[in-house]
């Protein structure tokens, strides 16, 4: 009898000597093993090799053939690869490059929906290459999984695209209600600041007079929303009842062409907006800074106030001495 235990278990066995070097199974676990000779250890049966399917390809190992991995399918890799491009382009595009493109969000999902159409139009014939290679290409997996992530981003992507659009296109203000905003906000500013308006528009944004630094951009010019392209007049007080209604407080800044009809939009001191011809801008321009040197030449200031003071102070002619009283005349009679 040969007794020998299972390398898996370790459970003891006994059989007969006539099954030496024969195949066997422990009863305990199942493992399968080779019953050794009288002494010698058991040993695992190496379990035989899968035969090779049809039309996979295959290496000779010790006469026997040995099926290989068969290479994934190129289109497949091609359409993952355009999957992944859909996944990150909105998030490169919106955070890292944002300041290369006017609305990045916008243009991240609509070349986020671009890759991701691709990557499904790529998968459909690279699922049916793997199908039709009868195992000699592999992914069909992938291609699925490339069809149903790709496509929930398609989706998903083209909605974020069309909602970017319209909001930054179709319900876009404009340049008008930019400076009505602006105008408002001016007032609501003057109110709290003696009737003062502010060095600069960006203040109208810091202390909470504008919403969004975007009504502080006209949307026709092809700059980032949120950068000012708004040029304030300073020294603007609307207590000063020298200033009249008529006088340009904020107008559109270089290049002052960007409107395609050919126009200038101003604002004026009394809440109007009105368009200037490109062509008379500049005489427009000098017209409204000469108005503006007379205004604040008459406007008195305090500086002017105390140096107006001074000078009266040392043109003014010095006081006359009181004249000398007459002596009294002598008395008649008096001896000289």
């Amino acid at each position: 009898m040969i007794r020998f235990h299972c390398p898996q278990c370790e459970s003891q066995m006994e059989v007969d000597e006539s099954f030496a070097g024969r195949a066997a199974r422990c009863p305990t676990c199942g493992f399968g093993m080779k019953v050794p000779k009288q002494g010698e250890p058991s040993t695992p049966v190496a379990p035989a090799a899968a035969p090779p399917r049809q039309g996979a390809p295959t290496v000779r190992i010790d006469g026997q053939k040995v099926e290989v991995l068969p290479p994934v399918e190129t289109m497949v890799v091609v359409s993952m690869g355009f999957v992944a491009i859909a996944l990150v382009a909105p998030l490169i595009i919106g955070l890292a490059l944002g300041s290369f493109f006017q609305y990045p969000w916008t243009v991240g999902a609509t070349i986020g929906a671009l890759a991701a159409l691709l990557g499904v139009m790529v998968a459909v014939p690279g699922y049916y290459n793997v199908r039709r290679s009868r195992g000699r290409r592999r992914g069909r997996a992938h291609a699925v999984m490339a069809l149903g992530v790709g496509g929930g981003l398609f989706i998903i992507q083209v909605i974020g695209a069309l909602a970017g659009f319209a909001a930054n296109v179709w319900l876009r203000p404009t340049c008008e209600q930019n400076l009505e905003h602006i105008y408002t906000a001016l007032r609501a500013y003057a109110e709290k600041h003696n009737g003062a308006f502010p060095a600069g528009l960006d203040a109208l944004v810091e202390e909470k007079y504008l919403d969004s630094p975007r009504w502080l951009t006209c949307p026709t010019y092809a700059v980032q929303v949120g950068t000012p392209t708004y040029i304030l007049t300073p020294d603007v007080n609307i207590k000063n009842p020298l200033f009249p209604k008529d006088l340009m407080i904020v107008s559109d800044g270089p290049p002052y062409d960007a409107h395609g009809d050919g126009t200038v939009r101003i604002l004026l001191l009394g809440g109007e907006i009105q368009r200037v011809p490109y062509a008379r801008w500049e005489l427009f321009q000098k017209g409204q800074r000469d108005r503006w040197l007379v205004f604040l030449n008459a406007t008195p200031t305090p500086e002017k106030k105390e140096a107006e003071t001074e000078g009266a102070a040392e043109e003014k002619p010095p006081a006359a001495a009181p004249a000398a009283k007459p002596a009294p005349a002598p008395a008649a009679g008096a001896a000289p």
